[in-house]
């Protein structure tokens, strides 16, 4: 099965969908998506609730990954540590008429890396100076790096920094591609479809829908 990774969503769900519907194959391909679904964006509750239906009805091939957003939400619901939009979040589920509790759980149980022998795919990128480090509170940590990325062996795919000029970019030095090219600023959705293997097959650029603006 060849994997169609995509970048952080951030609550473009209109954006999400349509490039769901255009490119993947549930027969031919599975489907990462990044972490970072949340948030900046209009339709957070919207994205929870399509995610979640299609995760049910794909089990085997749809895997959500966590991002940093994601790990905000998580630390709320454990461990009590509010931010700005917990409210708003609480109320944007609610609206969609999924339970909140069980959404919040779903969000805290969200894997934070995929990876085979030969590619890795974590929200933010391992780290040059990661050295292990499992704190993912951590500004080094697979959910929030924003330094240089390791060269581990394998092709690393990951989001989090929004890309120059809005286009996804390759660094040699790390064998890795950035894939956050700012979706809810209208930088539109990417995503990359490649071979077990770590063979690039295809950049898919699905431009940000009105609607999510």
């Amino acid at each position: 099965m060849n994997i169609l990774v995509i970048g952080d969503i951030h609550g473009c769900v209109h954006t999400l969908k349509n490039l769901v519907k255009n490119y993947w194959k549930p027969e031919d391909s599975v489907l990462i998506l990044i972490g970072d679904l949340i948030h900046k964006g209009l339709h957070s509750g919207r994205t929870l609730r399509y995610l979640r239906k299609l995760s049910k009805k794909f089990p085997d091939s749809v895997i959500v990954l966590k991002g940093n957003h994601e790990q905000m939400v998580s630390n709320a619901f454990l461990k009590g540590k509010k931010y700005a939009k917990w409210g708003n979040l609480k109320k944007d589920i609610r609206l969609q008429g999924l339970n909140v509790k069980k959404t919040l759980k779903w969000i805290c149980d969200l894997p934070t890396i995929w990876e085979n022998d030969n590619i890795v795919i974590t929200h933010a990128g391992i780290a040059l100076n990661q050295n292990n480090n499992t704190d993912l509170d951590s500004p080094n940590s697979i959910l929030n790096n924003r330094s240089t990325i390791k060269n581990i062996g394998k092709l690393q795919i990951f989001g989090h920094i929004i890309q120059d000029n809005n286009q996804p970019r390759f660094f040699p030095e790390s064998n890795s591609w950035g894939i956050d090219t700012g979706c809810w600023i209208g930088g539109g959705l990417t995503a990359i479809l490649t071979e077990p293997s770590g063979k690039i097959l295809e950049i898919i650029r699905q431009p940000t829908i009105q609607s999510d603006l």
